[in-house]
């Protein structure tokens, strides 16, 4: 390019190391007679995230009681007064804030955002929404039905039917984690409001742990929670404790029949340990390498060589006492064969010629480096504190996390996987067109072949 005389240009800009950073630290208390605390002050943000997270997932529900806890999540948000969902949106909504809650198996979480400056007020209405839900029959008997037509659309969606399946036949009956968590169709529909208020009033408070984030300069945020949850009690008897049944790994195909089927849903499973286990970090890496981008392994095989597929992504589902280790994806229904024979292949591979530099530091680089934008709101900061007080981790966890990811190697890596990782024992969940694509998968010669019906 001809540059114009008298015109000076500045130099092109280079790219400098990235910046040292470390996940926010938050100080731990105590509400009196109440939850633990955690609070994390991050200076200019403007909107304050709470994580209110009480030790009453699916995995304490009792016996026959399956969904109970995520319909006792979807029945706090109608109120304290019977139909009263929409007035409680609507007063929330006054003060900018926002009230939601879920279940999953380890616990019962409450999330509120609200700008940090109407941080007291908003804790407030969640005092009454926690102490005094109506938890009405006819408001639950309407959340029952919402929930069946939940489970109709997870039946129809190839990725969440894939997913049951692979818990389903991974871990054994008993255990809580082989069925789905919002509960099934049968369990669903038995349950009542009575139900829903003996679980509820079986939560122990102070055993909950309050995750507060945000600019918190001159917000006593300490007293708002305190306000706020002093002495709240439970009412019920005590929840029956949390199996801790692990995944059972062996060499099996299932298929779940969906005739007609143009594509087939691929899920690949197998156990590994849980996040307090030293090697997950490495593990993460591990998954990362082998699904965790476009020029991943597996992508760079079935999608980009092949043309099986969009894409496969690989990673670690997190529950309190294991983790999976999960590769899934959905290919084209006359290649379902040749997708898992390929994806076996790369699976094994970390194996048989392990991790390179120049793969692990992109992975590194991917989990670690992007850690600053994705934490970059109070939301997810407080988000991911809350998970770890869920799992027992301690509010220091993101920051060894993030450590361990950082300091791991290439062949440290690969020994994890090596070491809980089995190619040779992998569930194989194949959610397609059985007439198509059985005796193919047969003649891979992996595993035995089994089918069962998409309901």
């Amino acid at each position: 390019m001809t540059q114009t005389p008298g015109l000076k240009l500045a130099p092109r800009p280079v790219p400098g190391p990235v910046p040292a950073w470390a996940f926010p630290a938050a100080a731990a208390g105590r509400v009196p007679a109440g939850p633990g605390t955690l609070r994390c002050d991050l200076p200019g943000r403007r909107l304050a995230a709470v994580r209110l997270v009480l030790h009453a997932g699916a995995g304490r529900e009792p016996g026959g009681r399956d969904g109970v806890a995520a319909l006792a999540a979807r029945a706090l948000q109608e109120g304290t007064e019977p139909g009263g969902g929409t007035a409680l949106t609507a007063a929330f909504e006054r003060l900018g804030a926002s009230l939601y809650a879920f279940a999953d198996l380890a616990a019962l979480r409450i999330g509120l955002d609200v700008p940090a400056t109407r941080l007291a007020p908003a804790m407030e209405l969640l005092s009454s929404v926690v102490r005094r839900p109506a938890l009405d029959d006819a408001d639950v008997r309407r959340l029952v039905r919402e929930r069946l037509e939940d489970i109709a659309q997870e039946d129809a969606t190839p990725a969440s039917r894939a997913m049951r399946e692979l818990r389903a036949v991974m871990f054994p009956a008993e255990a809580r984690a082989s069925r789905p968590t919002g509960g099934g169709r049968a369990s669903v529909e038995a349950l009542t409001g009575a139900d829903v208020r003996a679980f509820y009033g079986s939560v122990v408070p102070a055993e909950a742990t309050a995750v507060v984030a945000g600019d918190l300069a001159g917000i006593d945020a300490d007293a708002a929670l305190a306000a706020a949850l002093e002495g709240w009690t439970g009412t019920g008897g005590p929840l029956p404790a949390a199996d801790t049944i692990l995944p059972e790994s062996a060499p099996r195909i299932v298929i779940v029949d969906r005739p007609g089927s143009v594509q087939t849903y691929l899920a690949f499973g197998h156990g590994v340990p849980d996040r307090s286990h030293h090697d997950w970090p490495s593990l993460t890496v591990a998954a990362h390498v082998l699904g965790g981008g476009l020029t991943s392994r597996l992508n760079t095989v079935l999608r980009e060589e092949k043309g099986y597929t969009y894409g496969m992504r690989a990673g670690l589902l997190r529950m309190r006492y294991c983790g999976l280790f999960v590769a899934q994806g959905a290919v084209h229904t006359e290649v379902t064969a040749d997708a898992v024979a390929d994806a076996l292949t790369e699976l094994r591979g970390i194996e048989s010629r392990g991790i390179d530099a120049d793969e692990h530091g992109a992975s590194v680089r991917a989990l670690a480096d992007r850690a600053p934008a994705e934490y970059e709101t109070p939301f997810a900061i407080a988000t991911e504190l809350a998970d770890a007080s869920a799992s027992g981790l301690g509010a220091d966890y993101p920051t060894r996390y993030l450590e361990a990811v950082r300091a791991s190697t290439p062949d440290g890596v690969a020994r994890a996987y090596r070491k809980h990782v089995d190619p040779e024992a992998l569930t194989v969940v194949a959610v397609g067109d059985a007439e198509q694509i059985r005796a193919p998968l047969e003649k891979l010669g992996y595993a035995s072949v089994t089918v069962t019906s998409k309901e």
